[in-house]
């Protein structure tokens, strides 16, 4: 308002001109004079008014500018997520850090004059700085962009990140913001999810699922050794019988009777699952040379006794009758495990003698 303080006072002097001029026997000379000094002062006032509302109106937008700004450095400062502001060249070279918050040097590990002192790509792992380059580079013609990239702690950690870009320009520079947010709790949710959902939830053993996952591992485990793999699968006779005269819960524990002679007899390498309500399979990598492949004689051996220790610990209130068939494959064969799954399926008594490790085996075991 301050630019019509002027125009109004030249507007009253020249009211008053015209009015002497053109009444100047209307209005005697004292009073006319009266009424100038009037007019002139009221004009002052009412622009003296319009200057100090103007100037308050300033200094209320000035107050409020410095507020945003307060406001925006303490949402800064306090922000969950890593946030570290870079210079951004034209020719897309890592820029230098202007600015941090204490996320950023908490998360990684740095002391603010530490971030401040690196360079846009000394924040990332070594093996994705060429990608994230091309990202800055697509940077210079979009506003913002986001993917998922990895951060290098100071004690050189790695930390999966998710990181939403956007240029700024200020005073003249051009900056790029960028927010990270830390993956690594979200990973492990969906790892303990993923978990939960691979596991029997009665046995504790592996489901059908968390199996036919596993079996990719054991194969490979095994192709790296060069070994054969045992597998054994494992039918609880009986069962639907039980849980009709007795109750689930009867059936459960003859379930979880099984769950504990298997972990008994294969160790935490092997893999154990339950397939189904009566169903079990284990996968073990046996040893590579011929003489340590004898141990798969060991570990049926040790499933027997297991198993007979576990009928003599029911004896009284339940019989524990499982049907089994063990068979010895290499390690292409897990390729296609339903088809030798299929074959391993307990059909027969057990052969009286177990001289060597024979491409099939099978043993009924009963209470």
């Amino acid at each position: 308002m301050r630019r019509w303080t002027a125009p109004i006072l030249v507007s009253c002097a020249a009211a008053i001109a015209v009015a002497q001029l053109t009444l100047p026997s209307a209005v005697p000379g004292h009073a006319a004079r009266l009424v100038g000094t009037a007019v002139l002062l009221a004009a002052f006032v009412a622009a003296w008014t319009l200057w100090l509302r103007s100037g308050a109106r300033l200094a209320v937008a000035e107050r409020g500018a410095a507020d945003r700004e307060r406001r925006y450095h303490a949402l800064f400062a306090a922000c969950g997520d890593a946030v570290c502001a870079y210079e951004l060249p034209d020719d897309g070279r890592p820029g230098q850090l202007v600015e941090v918050n204490e996320t950023a040097c908490m998360s990684l590990g740095y002391p603010r004059c530490g971030l401040l002192g690196m360079t846009s790509d000394e924040l990332y792992a070594p093996e994705v700085r060429r990608a994230v380059e091309q990202r800055m580079r697509a940077l210079l013609t979009a506003e913002s962009l986001v993917f998922e990239s990895i951060y290098l702690t100071s004690d050189g950690l790695r930390l999966p990140v998710e990181v939403s870009l956007r240029r700024v320009d200020e005073a003249g520079r051009r900056l790029c913001v960028a927010v990270a947010r830390d993956l690594s709790a979200h990973r492990e949710l969906a790892e303990v999810s993923q978990g939960r959902s691979h596991a029997d939830e009665l046995t504790g053993l592996l489901s059908r699922r968390g199996f036919f996952a596993a079996v990719g591992e054991a194969r490979q485990r095994a192709r790296r050794l060069g070994a054969p793999v045992l597998i054994l699968h494992v039918e609880l006779a009986g069962l639907h019988d039980v849980n009709d005269r007795r109750g689930h819960a009867a059936g459960d524990a003859l379930v979880l009777a099984v769950a504990d002679v298997l972990r008994f007899t294969f160790r935490d390498a092997d893999v154990v699952a339950r397939l189904g309500n009566d169903e079990f399979v284990a996968l073990a990598v046996l040893g590579r040379s011929d003489r340590e492949r004898v141990d798969w004689r060991t570990i049926v051996a040790r499933f027997e006794q297991a198993a007979a220790g576990k009928r003599a610990e029911l004896a009284g209130e339940f019989d524990l009758a499982l049907r089994c068939g063990s068979r010895v494959a290499e390690w292409e064969e897990l390729d296609h495990i339903d088809g030798l799954l299929a074959r391993t399926r307990g059909r027969g008594p057990a052969p009286d003698s177990w001289a060597g490790p024979r491409r099939d085996e099978q043993i009924t075991i009963e209470g």
